[in-house]
């Protein structure tokens, strides 16, 4: 018995000195980037993540609206995740140091953009609770919102399986929706989307590169590249100076000329209102008078 009370209390001191991250084993990734609020829960208790935190098996891994997170595994795949999302690291065997025998990701809801690293590509599997994907060499962003799961293929190739029914993602920039009664055809990103506003919606990675440090941004990503702006979203081009119309700040009616006025004849005639010289009662150009 003393052995035993002996025993735990080496535990509890354990505990005490090293953290519930002790129980969590060895970590299978760091973070590079945080932006708050960015957070971890599981074995290894719950935390705000910060950069070079280590993260673990059974971390669930989440956002708020303003949050993101840049990861990267201890075999180089790189994971950056997007404002209120959520996702569990739900599986792994290490093959050696640098490479995994298995890594699986079960995704809730968010965006993620996955680089593949040193790994087996069978190694890899990302869950979603509309399908499931089996990856090859990639590189892809996947988007969970409204009952729908989307994914883009940047480059390799990825498998998506929603119960019997599968797409395999080939050329890049193609992408599919599954909606749980239904998976979609693959299509370009180009060809789906009107403008880069209603794109950066459900791929914001692929329409806003920026939003992402230098090395999770994959090069080949430029899906986007060929769609034009919608007349929302474009400015109306400057007006040339024939194009503007500048009023008169203080307008004036032009003058006009006073009527003609018809001139009295010689004599005692009255005067008329005739337009001619003389007016009158007589001829347009004299009147009538009598002579003296």
């Amino acid at each position: 018995m003393s052995f035993l009370l002996r025993l735990l209390a080496v535990m509890a001191a354990f505990l005490v000195i090293c953290g519930p991250a002790a129980l969590a084993g060895a970590p299978v990734g760091k973070v590079r980037v945080a932006t708050k609020v960015l957070r971890a829960s599981g074995n290894s208790g719950a935390r705000i993540l910060s950069s070079n935190d280590d993260i673990f098996f059974q971390d669930r891994i989440s956002t708020n609206a303003t949050g993101a997170g840049e990861f990267q595994f201890t075999d180089g795949t790189k994971l950056a995740v997007g404002p209120s999302a959520s996702l569990v690291v739900d599986a792994f065997v290490f093959k050696d140091s640098s490479s995994f025998q298995k890594l699986g990701l079960s995704a809730a809801k968010g965006t993620f953009r996955w680089i593949s690293g040193h790994s087996p590509s069978s190694a890899y599997q990302i869950r979603t609770p509309l399908g499931t994907m089996g990856i090859r060499g990639t590189a892809f962003d996947v988007t969970i919102r409204n009952g729908r799961v989307y994914v883009a293929l940047i480059h390799g190739n990825a498998r998506f399986c929603a119960g019997s029914k599968c797409q395999t993602l080939k050329r890049s920039c193609d992408f599919i929706v599954a909606d749980g009664r239904k998976l979609s055809q693959t299509e370009l990103v180009s060809s789906a989307f009107k403008s880069r506003a209603a794109a950066a919606k459900i791929f914001p990675y692929l329409a806003n590169p920026g939003k992402l440090s230098s090395q999770f941004r994959v090069g080949g990503s430029n899906c986007l590249g060929s769609v034009a702006l919608n007349t929302n979203d474009r400015k109306p081009p400057p007006a040339t100076i024939n194009e503007i119309s500048i009023p008169d700040p203080d307008p004036v009616p032009d003058p006009q000329p006073p009527p003609a006025v018809g001139g009295c004849g010689r004599g005692n005639g009255n005067c008329g209102s005739g337009n001619g010289n003389g007016g009158g009662n007589g001829t347009p150009n004299e009147g009538q008078g009598h002579k003296n």
